[in-house]
């Protein structure tokens, strides 16, 4: 079975048809565990720690996504010129697709999660 994602943003007008397999699946898997390092890292992390951690995850998020959409050379470049959040919505919609998951609940989820963080912080 196969999900087609839209990669309009990197000049590729059908859709990318992406095979639901386990190899794409610990594909996700891995790209998640990168993220949440970033995530992760305590307030008192060295700036050279941040720098670090968020450069590996920005390189495994566009090999990420070049990898999983199998993308020739002159798709990457575009790639590479996408903004941050651009790369990550397509990251996230390969994701959402891939797993089944519904946007809107993803959404309600992270609400929920930016709520609790909130309360947390005011507790302080």
């Amino acid at each position: 079975m196969t999900v087609k994602i839209n990669a309009k943003k990197l000049g590729i007008k059908a859709p990318v048809e992406v095979k639901e397999s386990n190899r794409n699946f610990l594909k996700i898997l891995k790209i998640q565990k990168q993220m949440l390092k970033v995530q992760t890292l305590s307030e008192d992390a060295s700036d050279e720690d941040l720098l670090t951690t968020t450069i590996e995850s920005n390189e495994a998020v566009i090999d990420f996504i070049t990898d999983i959409l199998r993308l020739d050379s002159k798709h990457a470049d575009k790639l590479m010129d996408l903004s941050t959040e651009e790369t990550g919505e397509l990251m996230q919609q390969i994701i959402l697709k891939l797993q089944h998951q519904d946007p809107e609940e993803l959404n309600e989820a992270q609400a929920d999660e930016a709520e609790e963080q909130l309360t947390e912080t005011e507790k302080k």
